[in-house]
């Protein structure tokens, strides 16, 4: 019997390796456009007015008074800084989404922000367990660790120095509930499972 001739292997062996070679230029070009997208990002953020002021006011409340006070304010001012810091916060938290969902570089994040990221986190844990707690229409006091809970996860992966937020961490507030209290909806994914 005579042995199989060795190139009809020749024809799988190239369509193995054009695949091969494909799934690296695909993952490849992926790595590059998230490299690409947080470096816009970081460029973006660091370069805007908006922003600026954003991480201006931060500071000087994380350097200062701190944020506790700012919870429930009524007077325009008090309102005006809560919503920087509020935007300033969820800036974090998109950016965690962004790394979650593999759109962003974590690496190449982490390398120019970790310190910043997670300082901040833990500045700012004091005014977000408060916000994740709300009055419900009854009156009891609900706990709901979605606020800014990719930052969290993220800021935890990243340090063990990270602030751990949890319902237990401390307990409802002292203080009557505020227009910032009140209950939130439910919510649904697509498929119908609440949060």
């Amino acid at each position: 019997m005579q042995p199989p001739d060795w190139r009809i292997y020749i024809t799988p062996a190239l369509v193995a390796i054009s695949a091969i070679i494909a799934f690296l230029a695909v993952r490849n070009t992926r790595a590059v456009a998230r490299q690409k997208a947080t470096l816009d990002l970081i460029e973006k953020t660091e370069s805007t007015e908006h922003y600026r002021k954003l991480a201006e006011s931060f500071g000087d409340l994380r350097k200062g008074i701190g944020f506790s006070h700012l919870h429930n304010r009524a007077d325009a001012a008090g309102k005006a800084l809560r919503r920087c810091v509020i935007d300033y916060l969820n800036h974090y938290e998109m950016v965690a989404i962004g790394i979650n969902a593999d759109i962003l570089d974590e690496a190449f994040y982490r390398s120019w922000m970790q310190s910043a990221f997670v300082r901040d986190w833990n500045a700012a844990t004091p005014f977000i367990q408060r916000e994740r707690w709300k009055k419900e229409g009854d009156g009891h006091w609900s706990y709901f660790p979605k606020h800014f809970e990719a930052y969290q996860e993220i800021a935890m992966r990243w340090s063990p120095e990270a602030i751990n937020l949890t319902n237990e961490y401390s307990g409802p507030p002292d203080e009557e509930a505020g227009p910032n209290d009140a209950p939130l909806p439910d919510s649904t994914d697509r498929d119908g499972a609440k949060d």
